[in-house]
């Protein structure tokens, strides 16, 4: 007697620790490229980074943390300070 497994037309087997690998990688990825588009105020990066607003400006004034100046508007890029964190300390 030959048994048959019949799968339905458009479904997959997958194995589970295959599928949660594959989640854990696109949530990396959608939290990544949506980190890489956060723009924050100075506020937002003082909070961000758990230190005052003067402090981030004078960061600022020294040119020592990574931001950007839209006419007079100043914003820090939430991608940029995650990496300025990896190589400096507060």
């Amino acid at each position: 007697m030959t048994f048959k497994l019949e799968i339905p037309e458009g479904k997959v087997l997958v194995d589970q620790a295959k599928l949660k690998e594959a989640i854990q990688e696109l949530l990396v990825e959608v939290w990544e490229e949506n980190d890489h588009q956060e723009l924050l105020t100075i506020q937002e990066a003082a909070n961000y980074l758990k230190i005052s607003v003067p402090t981030v400006r004078k960061l600022i004034a020294k040119n020592e943390i990574p931001y950007f100046k839209k006419g007079q508007v100043i914003r820090l890029n939430r991608w940029d300070l995650k990496k300025w964190i990896k190589f400096n300390s507060l």
